[in-house]
């Protein structure tokens, strides 16, 4: 885990990338902001999380760390033991945790509040569709104040740039730095049912399947749409036999 602290006292913020070792555009996006050599004008934190995972360019070594908080200090496990030590250096800082996906290529949130403060977050990070996640799954955000932003699709310069853009456009609408901000007004979705099995993807994550469409497919059998729903998070290549989530649009 690699730290960097501007300012003095306890931080105000923290900005956490590479949780996964396979998604390198948190680290590369937090290097990037610090190579621009910005003033802060509150105490801010910037974590490389996962870097012996990033050395290895593995989604984890032992544990998926965003299954494993809170984490043990006392556990065998790299990511369990990680997972503490990282709640310890975010204490009740808010967070913007940064990831990227296989499902789509434009930066979104995930919430499990649409409440401040984690609204006041999300308008911050400029996003267009943001999804509440509502069960507990061990991830950060069940344990820290704060939101994931997916950044684009993993391993592509696009996400590094989505995810620079999102940082700085955060910190300015908050006034940890000086600048213009956007703050967004996004489409609000709450997560469904989780799509078992692996799938071709038909269809367009954040965009309405109509009941009775054919949304995705394998060797001669299609999944057809019981009930009108929203794609998240769904993709052919994402996860290990599952497709993703449905989600109902807040309206």
């Amino acid at each position: 885990m690699k730290v960097y602290k501007f300012g003095e006292g306890k931080p105000e913020f923290t900005i956490t990338g590479s949780i996964h070792g396979d998604e390198p555009a948190g680290k590369k996006a937090i290097e990037d902001i610090i190579e621009q050599d910005l003033e802060f004008q509150c105490p801010v934190q910037f974590i490389i999380v996962n870097e012996e995972a990033l050395e290895e360019n593995k989604r984890f070594l032992e544990a998926d760390l965003n299954r494993s908080f809170p984490g043990d200090r006392g556990s065998s496990k790299h990511e369990e033991r990680l997972g503490a030590e990282l709640l310890e250096k975010i204490g009740d800082s808010k967070v913007l945790d940064i990831h990227t996906t296989h499902s789509f290529d434009r930066p979104f949130a995930n919430t499990k509040s649409f409440e401040d403060p984690e609204m006041k977050m999300i308008e911050a990070s400029n996003v267009d569709y943001t999804v509440k996640f509502e069960e507990d799954s061990g991830i950060l955000t069940d344990y820290a104040k704060g939101i994931v932003v997916e950044a684009g699709h993993q391993g592509t310069e696009k996400a590094v740039e989505n995810a620079v853009d999102v940082i700085k456009n955060f910190l300015a609408y908050f006034k940890v730095i000086e600048g213009d901000f956007k703050a967004s007004d996004p489409e609000k979705f709450v997560q469904g049912e989780k799509v078992e099995g692996d799938w071709e993807f038909l269809a367009e994550n954040f965009q309405k399947v109509e009941k009775g469409e054919i949304y995705a497919k394998r060797d001669g059998e299609e999944l057809i749409a019981e009930e009108s729903f929203y794609p998240v998070l769904m993709s052919t290549e994402g996860y290990e036999s599952v497709l993703g989530h449905t989600a109902r649009k807040v309206e």
